[in-house]
Parts: C-alpha cells; structure tokens; sequence
C-alpha cells in the first residue's frame, strides 16, 4: 500500500508533536510541519502532499484565510483537529485515533487494533472494541476477533430489545410548522461535518442545526470553522432566536427546540437536547460519528412519524456507535457524500 504524503499544518507543541506521532502510527509520510504564521499556500503545495492536516487553535484559525485556495482544493484530503484535544490525546485513545487516521487516508474502514496469531493485540488495561458501547461481557485479551465481534452484536441486541417502545405519533394531530434537520456528531464528527455541510447548496429549504459536542464548550470558533466548509449561512444559536431557512445553527449546551406560534425557536433548558418540538413530518435527524446514542430513539420516532432518520455508515466513522444502533432498529445508514441527496430529494433547492 502507498504511502500516503502528510502536510501538517501546526503550531508548535504538544498537540503537534502528538499529531506527528499518529501520523507516523498511521502508516503515513509526514512531509512537512508547517506553521501557518510563517508559511504560505506555496509552501503546501511544494511538499506535494495527497493530504493536508490542519491543529486548530485560536492564533491558527486566524491564519487560515492564507490557505484557503489548498484547503478548498479537491486534490487534497483536507482533515481538521481540535489542538486541545490532540494534546491530551494519549495512551490507548491516541493508538485508536492512529487506527482511525490510517483508515481515513487510505479510505477502509479496518479500525481494529492489530492482531497476532487471530488475537486481540491490546494490553488489559485497554478498553475492549466496542467500549464506548459499554457492552458486556467485554473480551479478555487474545479473544479471537471472530468471537469478540460476536459477543458485541450479542449484547448489541439486547441492548436494543431492552429499549423502550417509542410511538408512533398522534395521527390526530393537526399539521406542524416548518421542520428543521438536525446533525449531532460528538468524537470524530468535526471532519464528518465539515464533509457533509460542505455537500449542501445555498438556499437549502430548512433549517440545519449542529449538536457537535466539543471539549470546552468553544462552540463560536466551531462556527467560525464551519464556515469555511459550506457556502450556507453559520451562526451561534442563543436562546429567543427563530430558525431561519438556509442556515445551520450551531447548538452550544444548555439550548433546545421550542414550538413558538411563528415557528421553531431556541430555547434554554437545563438538560441535554431532546429536540422533541421538531415537527416529524418536516424534519430529519441525522447521527454522525459519536453522536449521543440515547438520540437513537428520538431518530426512531421521527421515523416512524414520517420524517427522516439517518446515520453515517461505518467507513472512516471513528465513533459509529449511535449509526449501529439505529441500523439494528432497522434505520438507514448512508455515506457522507449520499446524506445531503437524501435530504434533496424531500427538500429540493
């Protein structure tokens, strides 16, 4: 397998040098560190690299406008990185973002940790594949991969069976108001969003709101990193404004959806984000990498109520646990590229 060329754009530091380790870990050549402060668009493109990884912090994302004809080039794999988050990345978690990196350079989706003799190669105190799931029982080290599959597909299942039943709306009803299309992504989502909002032409007909967590709570620069991947309209959600079509609305914590008579608006509530105002037969609801899972059920009722429930598909999804559970709750999962025309299709521009 070709390796693959790695331009990494960072200050330096910890979250750099931890960068450059996964990125050796994944397989790839890394051909240039490049502090985006001091080099230019030229630079990037002397080192002739398949992709290009971008650390973001504050001084960074002020930087960026300098390379926005690379970054907005098709012949180069554009990724994205929170620095805070790849400094303290390490141990068990940084081996499985080298495992995820690996795959979304070289577009597979083997994610699982290396193997001997048909084993599990990790140390005891890792957590198991499937962990985030917190599925029992977990395997014990040198479980055959066959096996370990199996014994999460099993506790997969009960899991769904032991979930609630969800209705399936009140047919009596009276028809809502204008819906919205609802991302949530969590660990791994930003490049999944940023991939996927970038797919979607001006003067889309609903709504879009973005529930993407992130550490910190930083959720104006997550706008203003949003805004180079889509020609739609970016803004902070706050508590009182209405939704507006053609827009993604970036929910920061602490927000919701609330009927009010002239629509949609943002509202403050205390807990997470349940988004049971959205009108179903006008809304969609999609489940990106590390999406919250207990979203599975509000997707189903969605569903079953006429609107749309989606989830990324498993290739190059660092976390497709939410994807997984709506897929055994017989949900649909689709590519990233195949998202944005199933929405067109019920909502053309």
């Amino acid at each position: 397998m070709t390796r693959k060329r790695v331009v990494l754009l960072a200050r330096a530091g910890a979250a750099c040098e931890r960068t450059q380790a996964s990125i050796a870990e994944a397989g790839a050549e890394l051909v240039a560190t490049l502090d985006p402060g001091s080099a230019s668009e030229a630079d990037v493109r002397a080192a002739q690299p398949d992709a290009v990884m971008v650390i973001l912090d504050p001084v960074v994302e002020q930087a960026l406008d300098n390379f926005d004809g690379v970054l907005g080039d098709p012949a180069f794999d554009v990724m994205f990185e929170d620095a805070d988050v790849a400094a303290k990345r390490e141990g068990w978690e940084a081996a499985r973002w080298s495992r995820h990196l690996n795959a979304k350079l070289h577009g597979h989706d083997d994610v699982l940790p290396p193997v001997k003799d048909g084993s599990v190669a990790e140390s005891s105190a890792a957590p198991t594949v499937g962990s985030r799931l917190s599925l029992e029982p977990k395997a014990d080290v040198g479980t055959p991969i066959d096996s370990v599959f199996q014994q999460e597909m099993d506790a997969l299942q009960r899991r769904v069976a032991a979930m609630p039943d969800v209705p399936h709306g009140n047919q009596d009803t009276a028809p809502s108001r204008q819906g919205a299309v609802v991302i949530a992504a969590g660990v791994g989502g930003p490049d999944a969003v940023r991939q996927l909002l970038g797919n979607f032409p001006t003067g889309f007909a609903r709504p879009i709101v973005l529930r993407q967590r992130i550490e910190g709570g930083q959720y104006d620069k997550l706008v203003r990193q949003m805004q180079r991947a889509t020609e739609l309209r970016v803004v902070l959600a706050q508590a009182g404004d209405p939704l507006q079509a053609g827009t993604v609305h970036v929910l920061p914590d602490g927000l919701d959806l609330q009927a009010a008579p002239t629509g949609l608006v943002f509202a403050a509530v205390a807990g997470d984000a349940v988004f049971a105002a959205l009108p179903p037969i006008d809304s969609a609801l999609l489940l990106l990498s590390g999406a919250d899972i207990n979203l599975v059920d509000v997707a189903m009722s969605l569903s079953w109520a006429g609107g749309l429930a989606l989830g990324q598909s498993p290739e190059n999804c660092f976390d497709p646990a939410a994807s997984n559970a709506l897929a055994a709750r017989g949900g649909q999962a689709a590519s990233l590229a195949k998202l944005p025309a199933k929405l067109l299709e019920r909502w053309p521009v």
